[in-house]
């Protein structure tokens, strides 16, 4: 071996993990911390990660990682760094450079053989995306019938609770058009855990309201279920027991897909003027505190993934004070969603605010960490803002949402 080529192979040594993700456009420039995402060889979505901090990647369906930017050059390229050949391959990847030209260089046989294992793999990538989304999309119209069946099964008079449950959340009398959309079923199956044989089993039944989820055209896609008993003060909602972990079971479900869709409170989405936020329940104490006003559109969101949408990876940054474990129980500064909208999103990525708004208001939780959720609400007012359109946030009081604040006052 000459001394060209032992500079050549350590030059590609030198080459970090990060350094040849960012080359494979697998990550950012400004990367730092953990990714998790879909793996160059087999594609799958949560299996491939990289560590900037351990200098390491590994893809736990191939069943393969490494140390190095030239084990991982190799493996999104399908090279076989076993032969000296291959090995010189990889390095000439990693660093964009030529080989030397006494260096072995792999036949024209080992390049047909590669370029045929690159297309077998394309091949199974393809057919097993393809089995995946056929699966996803079967499952998807399951849960959207069942959802649907749900909230048009639901009565649309109003149970006596679920009226006294949105007086109490929100100081306010309902107006008859609310119950057009938030619906109730006196005896609503709350499911959880599975049996011996695999069958759900009905942990709980009780009262709850049934919301829809509607896209932008008005379907149904989903429905928002919040199982209430008036004898549980303050927000008047089972205690259902605990998970395995000994996690409180929510009190609230959402099934079918409530990505890029919302849930209407009250109004018509005609209106020029829209209001809403996360929860059902303040969105119902802003319009209860201006009257219901009949120019307006209320609507809730659901979570605070779907008002919001994804962000940029490249707008991340460190929390000031929050940190978390890691797996080797050392504390870690986490990482936060960054105000910036991730760039091309599709529309059913998060909710859409209709064309003809000209004025959105959202509605903030002032109960929720403060500087995630300020990222977030300035990550949506940038997603929704159009020409012709204002977008604002309101805040309620720190530490208090505006169900709890029009309770309280």
């Amino acid at each position: 071996m000459t001394a060209a080529i032992d500079l050549f192979i350590e030059e590609a040594r030198a080459v970090s993990v990060v350094d040849a993700a960012v080359s494979l456009g697998i990550v950012g420039p400004s990367f730092k911390g953990n990714h998790a995402g879909p793996c160059p060889v087999c594609q799958g979505k949560d299996r491939f990660a990289i560590s900037s901090i351990k200098g390491a990647w590994n893809c736990r369906n191939c069943g393969i990682g490494g140390k190095d930017g030239i084990s991982l050059v190799a493996h999104a390229g399908h090279i076989d760094v076993r032969s000296r050949a291959g090995f010189l391959a990889a390095c000439a990847e990693v660093i964009g450079k030529p080989l030397p030209d006494e260096a072995e260089r792999e036949t024209e046989e080992q390049r047909a053989e590669r370029r045929k294992r690159i297309e077998a793999q394309k091949a199974k990538n393809e057919a097993a995306a393809a089995d995946r989304e056929k699966q996803d999309n079967a499952y998807r119209d399951r849960e959207v019938k069942q959802s649907r069946g749900l909230f048009f099964g639901a009565s649309a008079d109003p149970h006596a609770d679920v009226a006294a449950y949105l007086k109490a959340r929100t100081s306010y009398d309902m107006p008859a058009e609310v119950f057009a959309y938030l619906r109730s079923n006196a005896r609503c199956t709350y499911w959880h855990g599975r049996d011996e044989r695999g069958h759900e089993i009905a942990h709980y039944t009780g009262v709850a309201m049934i919301a829809p989820f509607v896209d932008p055209a008005g379907q149904v896609t989903g429905c928002h279920q919040t199982w209430i008993d008036m004898r549980c003060e303050p927000k008047f909602r089972p205690d259902l027991g605990t998970d395995a972990r000994g996690d409180p079971l929510p009190t609230k479900k959402m099934r079918g897909t409530k990505r890029g869709s919302l849930i209407p409170l009250f109004g018509l989405m005609s209106s020029t003027r829209w209001v809403g936020g996360e929860g059902i329940e303040n969105g119902l104490s802003i319009a209860g505190a201006e009257k219901f006003r009949a120019d307006t559109f209320y609507f809730a969101a659901g979570d605070l993934g779907n008002l919001c949408g994804p962000a940029d990876p490249k707008s991340r940054f460190v929390h000031p004070d929050l940190t978390k474990a890691d797996k080797n129980g050392r504390q870690r500064r986490m990482m936060i969603a960054g105000p910036e909208p991730k760039v091309d999103q599709a529309p059913d990525e998060a909710m859409q605010a209709a064309d003809h708004v000209t004025e959105l208001v959202l509605l903030a939780d002032g109960d929720s960490e403060v500087i995630f959720t300020a990222a977030a609400m300035a990550r949506a007012e940038k997603r929704l803002t159009r020409d012709g359109r204002t977008v604002e946030t309101w805040w309620p009081p720190v530490g208090m949402d505006f169900s709890a604040l029009m309770t309280r006052y």
